[in-house]
């Protein structure tokens, strides 16, 4: 059986790729979050945990031995280098995982949610994505919704915002562009309404056509 088509769904921290997500499966559009699979590759046991212990010994894990996020937090906001020496550990991996799930996804077409896409891929494009969505919102905004998330300090929220692509450099790696400055209905109304055009797009192997109503822009 062929694989269906990638459409990789981006954002920065707080654009909402949680809820665009949900929203993906409720329409039956099997998801591969890059999230999760960190998660499960960083716990205790997991795969990326020899790897961890043997560069930076326990310091970044849990009494569980599962990674200790908020020493990760920490670790990247002082020390950039150790940050990318983490990541060495985890991306492979997780991009490991992530191609076994794609491959075995079935559907019109499958989600790949992955926050780092352009921070990882740049200008590149690997010939396996069909379309690259992201989604955007403005600034204030982003930073808003972080912090009613998850209360940090002022400074760490500038770092960790400052190692992410910025919204220009997202905006010009969008096929499409989901618009997330309103409520969730409204994110969940324009999900709806890009599975629509996606799923004509694919009836028609045409690209698909920006919808009429807020919410999604080409």
């Amino acid at each position: 059986m062929t694989a269906p088509p990638v459409l990789v769904l981006t954002g920065g921290m707080g654009a909402g790729k949680s809820s665009a997500c949900n929203a993906f499966r409720s329409l039956g559009i099997a998801i591969v979050d890059a999230d999760e699979i960190a998660h499960r590759v960083t716990a205790s046991g997991g795969r990326a945990i020899p790897g961890i212990l043997s560069i930076f010994g326990s310091q970044l894990l849990q009494e569980d031995g599962a990674l200790n996020r908020d020493a990760m937090r920490s670790l990247a906001f002082k020390d950039p280098e150790a940050l990318r020496q983490l990541e060495g550990i985890v991306h492979p991996l997780v991009r490991d995982e992530a191609r076994l799930e794609l491959a075995r996804a079935q559907g019109p077409y499958v989600v790949y949610a992955v926050p780092l896409w352009v921070e990882t891929q740049g200008s590149q494009r690997p010939d396996w994505v069909w379309r690259v969505v992201v989604i955007d919102l403005p600034e204030d905004l982003q930073r808003a919704r972080v912090l009613a998330r998850q209360p940090i300090a002022q400074d760490t929220l500038d770092g960790m915002l400052a190692r992410q692509a910025t919204r220009a450099q997202r905006l010009a790696a969008a096929d499409i562009v989901l618009s997330n400055n309103g409520t969730p209905d409204d994110l969940r109304a324009a999900v709806r309404e890009l599975h629509r055009s996606l799923l004509a797009c694919l009836d028609q192997r045409s690209p698909p056509q920006a919808a009429s109503e807020p919410g999604i822009r080409p």
